[in-house]
């Protein structure tokens, strides 16, 4: 009723009050509350919209928001418990509609210090298959550096066709180098493509993701989603020994059980590494074989730019299994993959091509501890040529000297990790990861070391420094341990800011041969300041 008579006097002209009552002042001042009534009415009509709408954008935008920013450096929604005596910080997203879309950028802007007990000629990323060995003059000599490459951008794309949920993403950092970049005077570094996909997403459960992505085998967080991958939490660029990963094109094709189980397949771009002390004559589909130097110079495989071969025969395969039974997050793998060259025909030989294939199998688990706020990690793959799957950069092949065929290299590897979530602000982490990569020795047609890890290697003549610098053999197991931690400086509506600080300590032995076998190890201390975008 009451409501009733507010809506009449609103609909009455305000001249008409005036005229059915003779005291002037009774009804200027009833005239005065109905224009306040007005305007407040307004007001919380506007109120209303703002809400509605912040509703609708964070439906869109909040599956993502976490997930736009490196997994590495932020705790999960379901890890974070604000503490009695801590205040919460909103960390919503900022998005833009644009023609029926939504644009949430993302990232941040990275400022590191990091130093080197020994040289290692590096930046961000530590070299872990060239880790200066004992006695050798980049062991006698440290290295300090300051970089901004490591800071990241991204944009989200998201819309909707139907009942189809549509995403597009694109990620990109600093640390490509064009031919000339150095550090001496300007530091042009150049952008670097991390991640460009598209995605279908169906409510029956289905989605298919295609373009460059985090591998399959990666472990994930949650399910089996795009960027929710379980990064390690540190600072270095190459990540922690034991880590698998790769960055490649793919085709993805994922089955979601109930948010139980969750399974996918996934075909993967392939390339491939070789090490081998003997090569055979006329060998073709490697790097540095004489196919690989005309007609392809637009690809990344030529000498002096990556390690991998010419001649890939058929993609990488993945498959995936999660579990999430109500504690934890649960993962098996499987890689199936395929190896190819060629000895080229001569006047006194026929040419023949060879082709061989690899595998994997592996495992990861995150499990929560004490309410969330401790988080152990823990995954591990082994199998034959996997090695491009691995943080140190092992080879995945070697050479057969009388054959020339590429042989599967026998490897394993292991990471665990701890994050406690100590309070909203502080994060304390610690990792450890090792990986181990079998011998597969020959003696070439000469009489000489062939193969890999070959016990006719003679380190004998490494005994000065000047000899060691050229003293080099076969790795076979690579280790890492490190500590760190990430402080919230602020966190807000304009971002937020942390400081990390972390120090490792990585290891490698050689497989031994004439005269025992050198040794190395290094000491890495990084500091962060980053700032993530709001």
């Amino acid at each position: 009723m009451f409501l009733s008579v507010i809506f009449a006097l609103l609909a009455l002209p305000r001249g008409a009050l005036s005229q059915s009552s003779n005291q002037d002042s009774t009804i200027a001042e009833l005239q005065r509350q109905l224009e306040e009534m007005r305007s407040q009415m307004a007001k919380m009509q506007n109120r209303i919209t703002e809400l509605e709408e912040a509703k609708g954008s964070a439906a869109v935008t909040k599956p993502s928001l976490d997930s736009i920013l490196p997994q590495s450096q932020i705790r999960s929604a379901q890890a974070v418990r604000p503490q009695r005596d801590e205040a919460k910080s909103p960390e919503e997203a900022t998005a833009f509609r644009y023609k029926g879309i939504t644009l949430t950028p993302g990232g941040f802007l990275e400022s590191t210090i990091l130093v080197r007990a020994r040289n290692e000629n590096a930046d961000m990323a530590n070299s872990y298959t060239t880790i200066p060995l004992n006695g050798s003059s980049n062991a006698n000599l440290s290295e300090f550096r300051g970089t901004v490459r490591n800071s990241e951008l991204s944009l989200m794309i998201q819309g909707s066709l139907g009942s189809t949920n549509l995403k597009g993403y694109v990620e990109t950092d600093f640390l490509g180098a064009a031919p000339t970049a150095n550090y001496l005077e300007s530091s042009s570094w150049t952008p670097r493509l991390r991640q460009m996909w598209v995605q279908f997403d169906r409510p029956s459960g289905w989605t298919i993701t295609l373009g460059q992505m985090w591998s399959l085998l990666t472990t994930n967080r949650q399910g089996i989603a795009n960027l929710t991958e379980l990064r390690p939490g540190g600072e270095d660029g190459n990540y922690v020994v034991g880590f698998t990963w790769t960055r490649e094109k793919a085709v993805r094709v994922t089955r979601n059980f109930h948010d139980k189980v969750w399974a996918a397949l996934a075909v993967e771009d392939p390339e491939s590494t070789y090490s081998a002390a003997f090569v055979p004559s006329n060998v073709m589909g490697l790097n540095t074989s004489a196919n690989a130097a005309s007609g392809v110079n637009l690809l990344p495989f030529l000498a002096n730019y990556s390690n991998g071969q010419a001649t890939t025969l058929a993609p990488d395969l993945l498959a995936k299994l999660a579990f999430e039974p109500g504690w934890g997050h649960f993962e098996i793998k499987a890689l199936g993959r395929f190896f190819r060259d060629r000895i080229a025909s001569t006047v006194t030989t026929k040419g023949h091509t060879n082709v061989t294939e690899g595998y994997g199998v592996g495992f990861g688990a995150l499990m929560p501890f004490v309410n969330k706020k401790l988080e152990v990690s823990l995954e591990g793959l082994l199998g034959q040529g996997i090695g491009r799957y691995g943080s140190s950069g092992l080879p995945d092949v070697t050479l057969d000297p009388a054959t020339g065929a590429m042989r599967p290299l026998r490897q394993a590897w292991i990471m665990g990790g701890v994050i406690y979530h100590r309070t909203s602000r502080l994060d304390l982490y610690a990792y450890g990861g090792d990986e181990y990569i079998g011998r597969y020795a020959f003696v070439s047609p000469t009489g000489t070391a062939a193969g890999y890890g070959s016990s006719l290697i003679d380190y004998t003549i490494c005994t000065n420094e000047v000899a060691l610098n050229a003293c080099n053999g076969a790795n076979r197991n690579i280790y890492e341990g490190t500590v760190g931690y990430w402080y919230r400086l602020y966190g807000g509506e304009h971002g937020r800011i942390e400081q990390g600080n972390q120090i490792l300590y990585m290891h490698r032995n050689l497989w031994s041969g004439i005269g025992g076998a050198p040794r190395g190890g290094d000491i890495v201390v990084y500091s962060t300041l980053r700032f993530y975008l709001p």
